[in-house]
């Protein structure tokens, strides 16, 4: 993750068909730039959803708990009601424009999740907004069903995933998700009673993700490693030999910094993974009730602070690690890859953290079409 190539006084030239078709010694250009990068992706985000949940982000800083924010009528509950009782085309507003702040920050990949519909309907809402949104706005989007995001209020959590597992073979058919998520952990979903609604989305060809190991450790990452997972994220409660397993698989591990400096929890072990040869992507979390946080420069400043991650690590995670876990040939500058670029007000890269309030976004790239 720290083999960053950089190349002074080049051409990008982008061929017909949004390619990067050669790196060349400068010679004439369309646009010109202090520093351009490969775009970012954001790996991890639960876009599309409508409302605020600012009363909690003070009953937090005055020392209430979860527990308590819950029985005040928060946490992700509240935000299912507002998504439920939104209209259709209200969430499809609201999730533009949520996505349109992303591209004017460099990012240009996002993965947008259910789970605050909590029901068929809700769920099968935001599913197809996501689908609208991936018409209406050229950023790349791909779509996750987190169906098992929270426990029912007023049902039985089996009776729940037994309804949640029928819904798979709905959205199957209409081609709605590419990845099955779960909220993987103490007092959600541990293991033992969601492995068979996972082997079923796996078996019914969906791509395994996790929320996992975020509050407490329940071995939801060795579970994700076992079930072939393509990511678990989170992690911040994982263990050297959980490390041990994902160093045995395929299965990257997604770190955001964002929600951890939010709620004020410990951030996770990444020098730990990373030194160990695991692959991470980066990502913000991005959500009403835990990090309602989207610029990737505050995020990179997490990571270079708190999770010691190194610049060039950072780079490699939001860009190419993020957009390979996301099934898009983007995030480098190499012939054949994706021209998703970013070309940036400043010439010095750790300007991006290090002044993170500032955005130095100066134009955007999709596959060689100016969108910013």
């Amino acid at each position: 993750m720290r083999k960053i190539v950089e190349y002074v006084d080049v051409d990008i030239v982008v061929d017909e068909y949004g390619k990067v078709f050669e790196i060349r010694k400068h010679k004439n250009a369309d646009i010109r730039a202090k520093l351009v990068t490969p775009a970012f992706f954001d790996a991890h985000t639960h876009v599309p959803f409508v409302g605020s949940r600012a009363f909690e982000f003070f009953m937090r800083a005055r020392g209430k708990s979860y527990i308590e924010i819950l029985a005040a009528g928060g946490g992700i509950h509240y935000t299912a009601k507002l998504v439920n009782d939104a209209s259709f085309d209200e969430l499809v507003s609201a999730g533009e424009k949520q996505v349109k702040k992303f591209l004017e920050h460099g990012v240009v990949g996002v993965e947008c999740k259910s789970g605050y519909g909590l029901s068929v309907e809700g769920e099968l809402k935001q599913l197809e907004v996501i689908e609208r949104l991936k018409i209406i706005v050229p950023a790349k989007i791909v779509s996750t069903f987190l169906g098992l995001h929270a426990k029912p209020l007023n049902e039985d959590v089996e009776t729940y995933i037994e309804t949640m597992k029928e819904l798979l073979k709905k959205i199957k058919e209409k081609d709605l998700a590419r990845f099955v998520d779960a909220f993987c952990d103490k007092g959600v979903y541990e293991p033992s009673i969601i492995e068979r609604f996972l082997r079923e989305a796996k078996s019914l060809g969906f791509e395994l993700r996790l929320h996992a190991d975020e509050i407490a450790n329940v071995g939801a990452t060795r579970f994700g490693v076992m079930l072939g997972a393509k990511s678990v994220d989170h992690v911040l409660k994982i263990t050297d030999e959980d490390i041990g397993y994902l160093l045995n698989s395929d299965t990257m591990v997604v770190l955001m910094p964002s929600t951890s400096f939010y709620l004020g929890e410990s951030y996770a072990p990444a020098r730990s993974i990373i030194d160990k040869g695991i692959a991470v992507a980066l990502g913000s979390d991005f959500n009403p009730g835990s990090s309602p946080i989207f610029q990737p420069g505050f995020v990179m400043h997490l990571a270079i602070r708190f999770l010691q991650m190194e610049p060039e690590e950072v780079l490699t995670a939001y860009t190419y690690n993020s957009a390979t876990l996301l099934g898009f040939n983007s995030g480098a500058i190499i012939p054949g890859f994706c021209a998703d670029l970013v070309l940036w007000k400043t010439a010095e890269i750790m300007d991006i953290p290090y002044m993170f309030q500032e955005n130095f976004v100066e134009h955007v790239l999709i596959d060689g079409r100016l969108v910013i």
